[in-house]
């Protein structure tokens, strides 16, 4: 194999590792906020699991001054290992004890 094929051939590998992740249809969370630090949200769901959403890719607009318990929805895909999700956005929404 040629040299140049070979470094073709590992740039593309390396280049389509994030699209794979890309491609995965989004998924959707909701539940209360327990915590967030740096870029790092802990999202604790009505059915009892915490998950670890990163929030890099998420508009900072949409979590400042976001604080514990507040209901939202997060959006965004799973990451490769599955063992947190790639946040997308976060929308806040009311739990019906709250008035307008």
């Amino acid at each position: 194999m040629e040299r140049r094929t070979f470094i073709a051939m590992i740039a593309v590998g390396l280049l389509a590792a994030p699209l794979a992740a890309e491609a995965q249809g989004l998924v959707y969370y909701e539940g209360r906020a327990q915590w967030i630090a740096g870029s790092t949200l802990i999202l604790a769901t009505d059915e009892g699991w915490s998950i670890r959403v990163d929030l890099t890719r998420v508009d900072q607009r949409e979590y400042l001054g976001l604080g514990p318990r507040v209901r939202i929805i997060v959006s965004g895909v799973v990451s490769e290992d599955g063992n947190y999700l790639i946040g997308r956005s976060i929308r806040r929404i009311r739990s019906e004890s709250e008035s307008p």
